[in-house]
């Protein structure tokens, strides 16, 4: 009995401080936010409380989307502004100094294939081949040829004999047909500039025969040849009927 009446004196004399009936009173009161959507609570927090609900609950999300939407778009804009391919690219090796030259037979070529986008015919010099720490395309001009992005190649006999060396050159006999290479068979030289009567030993084309290479005041003693024509042969051809081989 006298255990008794001390334990409800006890009880009695405890009391519970504010803190701690606030905390009570927290912890059984009914979350307001459990049943309802995060963006629904985030709307309705107080400012002080936003940021941190954000970076908990959608900041990763919304990098995430971010970054994919980043994606898509530099996909777009490359989908839809890269050049077409070209339908002939001629390249000049080791001959700097033509550029006003090879214009006009660029212009002469599009003008007599009624070809008015500039984009799909491309005559250029810019390329070189260097030895003993010269400057060297070497690598360049083998990506460009190993991709398709170069149709035929130019050069003075040394270069030339090099790039055919390197394996950039094809043998007219494959992109001719056998009546261009009958046609043709007065320009047929070997890699070093020297012609041949076998069109099977034929390498590239004398551009010295060429009216439409002289015309254009282009050097003699330059030799054409036929690279990786991935796009066709159709248009290449077309180039070489174009130069009027005598």
């Amino acid at each position: 009995m006298a255990q008794d009446d001390k334990r409800s004196e006890d009880a009695q004399g405890y009391r519970f401080t504010d803190e701690q009936r606030e905390a009570i009173a927290t912890l059984a009161a009914t979350n307001v936010y459990a049943r309802q959507s995060k963006w629904k609570t985030f709307r309705e927090l107080p400012k002080r409380d936003k940021w941190p609900f954000f970076v908990q609950h959608f900041l990763l999300g919304t990098v995430a989307v971010a970054v994919a939407l980043a994606i898509v778009i530099a996909m777009a804009v490359t989908f839809f502004t890269k050049p077409p391919d070209p339908l002939v690219s001629v390249q000049g090796v080791n001959m700097p100094g033509y550029s006003a030259q090879l214009a006009e037979l660029n212009a002469g070529f599009r003008r007599q294939l009624d070809i008015s986008d500039k984009r799909l015919v491309q005559i250029d010099d810019s390329l070189s081949v260097g030895e003993n720490g010269d400057a060297d395309d070497s690598a360049k001009i083998m990506t460009m040829v190993s991709a398709g992005q170069i149709t035929m190649l130019f050069a003075a006999p040394k270069d030339f004999a090099t790039l055919a060396e390197r394996g950039y050159i094809s043998k007219p006999v494959d992109a001719l047909t056998a009546r261009q290479m009958r046609r043709f068979s007065g320009a047929l030289v070997d890699a070093h500039g020297q012609h041949v009567a076998d069109p099977a030993e034929a390498v590239g084309l004398d551009l010295s025969q060429s009216r439409t290479w002289a015309a254009c005041g282009l050097p003699n003693g330059t030799i054409l040849g036929f690279s990786n024509m991935t796009s066709g042969k159709d248009y290449p051809r077309r180039f070489v009927e174009y130069l009027r081989f005598a």
